[in-house]
């Protein structure tokens, strides 16, 4: 594992330990369920951005920059599909959904960790020079 991959899981963590803790603790809205909401929300975006770093992270190692560029555009085209589908799905699947304390927690992970993602993977190329 590269010191690239432990800033970003490093920083990943953080933002998870303090992130759905705050909005738990802060309680924004007045849903029955908002930790549920959350949780699932957090994960999800957890989901959607980490297996992007990774893929990322993986093209940049290699000269060809088609795999690079393949690998942006599946990662953006997959993060918008992770996105749609995730809401949808939670908002019409789960009994009292609390939507506005999902949709709070998913995409706070998802501009936190994209930050992360984009300072981490792309603010640096492998042999140390900035892209």
């Amino acid at each position: 594992m590269s010191g690239r991959d432990r800033i970003f899981l490093g920083g990943a963590a953080l933002a998870t330990a303090v992130v759905p803790a705050l909005l738990v603790l802060g309680t924004p809205f007045a849903e029955t369920r908002a930790f549920m909401g959350i949780v699932v929300g957090w994960v999800l975006a957890l989901l959607t951005i980490v297996p992007s770093y990774f893929l990322l992270s993986g093209a940049l190692k290699e000269e060809n920059s088609q795999r690079f560029f393949r690998a942006w555009a599946g990662g953006t085209m997959g993060r918008m599909f992770v996105v749609i589908v995730s809401v949808v799905l939670f908002a019409v699947f789960v009994t009292d959904a609390p939507v506005k304390s999902f949709l709070l927690s998913f995409f706070l992970g998802y501009m936190l960790l994209t930050g992360l993602e984009v300072l981490t993977v792309i603010g640096n190329t492998p042999n140390g020079r900035h892209a």
